[in-house]
């Protein structure tokens, strides 16, 4: 028998043995409230973690800036000279409506083998698979052949406002030889995923101005500029039909993509037909080769569009401004607030006059074309290479784990602040995923499947064990 099939039986007896222990614990995670900003909420989340984890051999501690959310941090010892590895997980969750959820977000509940809450999938599953994959060990006998270093954070889905701060005051503390990233699915196939990058962040809103008031659309139609056509006819100059940005220098800046990374996406199985039948359109964007390769550029994305009103509070008028919110995501490469300012200088030259603030009624009757524009300014995308050696255990480990074959995906199509970790650690950082393709993430009904929070298990043991880094 292979360390690694020792470790798996391991898990399964622990499961057969315990499987409604681990499953009850998480559900008890589950139940406290984690809403991103309740700064109340999200103490006490930390405190549950640093007592959870210490009852198993782990020395943690919380850190709190003025303000902010704590971070949860430490180590969980492993042999002399042991290799490092630093996991990342965030335990503060989306907001919620809970009249638009089945069951209470933050009461728990088990239906049809998934477990519904908040944070279920995002992002306390890995909480509760290194748990799990710890006692498994444990009550085997094996031994755990790494250290592991912890950073838990409480406004990842705030935007991570203070986690460069925090980074920076622990780095010393936070050394390893590769980060971990715990947050997303796996793959839609359902075969076990290690990813390498993520695209970065930023975006803008951008108000366009007409008459200082709404105007009766028979008196004024089609003499009175309307500045919700103007809006439209703007945000078209910036995209076309075909999906390609228009926008001058808009990927000059972006990595090339390696031979390496071609392979990667070559070798992933097609998901293009099962995400236009599960997510209901007819046809993808035709600039875009493959859905993969799509997540190599840059995106350009209206989120919102606002002027007057429509259904049965439209009124026939002329708005008096309209508005549009863009959202960007960065590929390798780009700088945040250098592609704010190519969109910028792109409205320049269509004729607009951009202001950064609400103009004066002089300006409104000055300028034909005018608007404001308000940058988003975020992180930039990080990517570590295919081939990085650091990576190949947990590969194993992943594949191993899971059923398929694993998968080696270049660059994911979320944000996330890695890049911190590559800026002030300089360590390669890689996401690893556990949870179902289908678990709506941020929206109601969350959930994990339980052969998910397993998979998780199975993943960690190995991690834990090193089984597959002696076997690679």
């Amino acid at each position: 028998m292979t360390a690694a099939s020792s470790v798996l039986t391991a898990v399964r007896d622990h499961r057969e043995k315990h499987g409604n222990v681990v499953v009850d614990d998480f559900l008890d995670l589950l139940a406290l409230p984690n809403v991103t900003g309740d700064l109340p909420a999200l103490q006490r989340n930390a405190a549950e973690l640093v007592r959870r984890f210490t009852e198993h051999g782990a020395e943690l501690r919380t850190v709190v800036l003025p303000g902010a959310a704590p971070v949860v941090v430490g180590r969980l010892p492993g042999p002399h000279n042991a290799p490092r590895l630093g996991v990342y997980v965030h335990y503060d969750g989306q907001p919620v409506d809970p009249e638009r959820w089945e069951t209470p977000p933050f009461t728990p509940t088990i239906r049809h083998g998934r477990i519904y809450a908040r944070g279920a999938a995002d992002d306390k599953a890995p909480f509760a698979a290194l748990l799990g994959a710890i006692q498994a060990l444990g009550a085997a006998g094996i031994e755990r052949s790494v250290e592991l270093v912890f950073l838990f954070e409480g406004q990842e889905e705030s935007g991570s406002p203070d986690l460069s701060r925090y980074m920076a005051m622990l780095r010393d503390e936070l050394r390893t030889d590769l980060w971990l990233i715990c947050d997303g699915p796996i793959h839609p196939s359902g075969r076990p995923q290690v990813v390498f990058g993520v695209r970065g962040y930023c975006g803008f809103e951008l108000t366009v101005y007409g008459p200082e008031r709404e105007l009766h659309s028979g008196h004024f139609g089609n003499w009175v500029p309307n500045p919700a056509l103007d809006l439209v006819q703007l945000l078209a100059t910036c995209k076309d039909a075909a999906g390609n940005v228009l926008i001058a220098g808009f990927s000059a800046s972006t990595r090339p993509v390696t031979a390496a990374d071609l392979a990667a996406n070559a070798a992933l199985p097609p998901v293009e037909e099962q995400y236009r039948t599960d997510l209901g359109f007819a046809a993808a964007e035709p600039a875009a080769a493959s859905y993969a390769g799509s997540l190599l550029r840059p995106s350009f994305n209206i989120r919102g569009l606002r002027a007057g009103d429509v259904g049965d509070a439209a009124r026939n008028a002329i708005p008096a401004h309209a508005t549009a919110s863009v959202d960007m995501r960065l590929a390798a490469g780009n700088d945040p607030a250098a592609m704010v300012d190519l969109v910028r200088d792109h409205i320049i030259a269509q004729g607009y006059v951009v202001l950064g603030r609400e103009p004066t009624d002089a300006e409104r009757r000055t300028h034909r074309h005018l608007c404001r524009f308000t940058p988003e300014i975020d992180y930039p995308a990080a990517r570590a290479s295919v081939e990085t050696a650091e990576a190949a255990p947990i590969v194993a480990a992943a594949g191993a784990a899971g059923s398929g074959g694993v998968v080696r995906v270049p660059t994911f199509g979320g944000s996330v602040p890695l890049h911190h970790f590559n800026e002030i650690l300089d360590v390669p950082v890689l996401l690893l995923p556990m949870a179902n393709y289908d678990n709506n993430q941020h929206g109601p009904n969350e959930n994990l499947t339980i052969d998910s929070l397993w998979y998780g298990i199975r993943l960690w043991s190995l991690v834990l064990s090193g089984a597959t880094r002696s076997e690679d």
